[in-house]
């Protein structure tokens, strides 16, 4: 008979024998040694801190209890219980489990299973993608990164790891483009093709955080030919790099 008020379980079986279970250790003093309380109604089905909703069992019942639990209910709350059960040792507590590989196997399986699914639902929910997007994109976690990147570089056998790999691709021949490749990449960036051109990044590049719409700003110009553009421009191709100071 069912007394404690636990849903419809996929296997009756196995709730008979955890009813059972539980009721004998209501009934058995647990003495002085070690014990932990264990929700008899799980708290994921609805279970309150109650006294009567709470039994003192020692570390290998709460064990037994949530395996019993797990066999009889299989679903994401009562699987994922059962594997914290399994992956915890304690000398003190009485903590040093073995499973079978059997049951192992099993538990590994479905907890693999579900850990996929609860992943594959969040990639499925807008919210959360989007607040994934935000964090990535939060000025708090671009700082982290440009603070990480420039940590890497003060680091002298980075640096060393690094140059040499670039130096052995262009040894390689992994950095040289045939005739053909390199007009296919021109003509993928030139005209209509051009990313710059997309409505998506002129929106970006002209929205009212862009640094040209900015109070007090003024584009620089060349030291030489005098033409104004923009920063990036300015520092590749004019000042030091400009053609009419390279031809004097």
């Amino acid at each position: 008979m069912n007394i404690y008020q636990l849903p419809d379980p996929k296997s009756t079986h196995y709730l008979n024998r955890y009813i059972k279970f539980i009721t004998f250790a209501k009934k058995s003093a647990v003495g002085d040694k070690y014990v932990e309380s264990h929700h008899i109604l799980p708290q994921s089905m609805g279970g309150l801190n109650d006294n009567d909703n709470l039994v003192k069992l020692s570390a290998r019942q709460h064990y037994l209890a949530h395996w019993m639990l797990w066999k009889a209910y299989k679903s994401k709350e009562m699987t994922f219980a059962f594997f914290s059960m399994s992956n915890q040792s304690n000398q003190y507590q009485g903590r040093n489990r073995r499973i079978n590989s059997r049951i192992y196997e099993n538990l590994r399986n479905e907890f693999s299973t579900l850990l996929s699914k609860t992943a594959e639902d969040k990639r499925q929910d807008p919210a959360y993608c989007q607040k994934h997007i935000d964090t990535n994109n939060s000025e708090k976690t671009k700082q982290k990164r440009s603070a990480a990147i420039k940590k890497l570089w003060e680091d002298s056998v980075y640096v060393e790891k690094v140059i040499a790999g670039r130096k052995k691709a262009k040894a390689e021949g992994r950095y040289q483009f045939s005739i053909e490749e390199r007009k296919n990449r021109s003509l993928r960036s030139t005209g209509d093709n051009n990313p710059a051109k997309r409505p998506e990044v002129r929106a970006k590049n002209t929205g009212l955080n862009h640094y040209s719409n900015r109070d007090g700003y003024v584009k620089p110009s060349c030291a030489h030919c005098g033409i104004t553009t923009t920063p990036t421009n300015i520092k590749r191709w004019h000042n030091n790099n400009c053609k009419f100071k390279l031809a004097s």
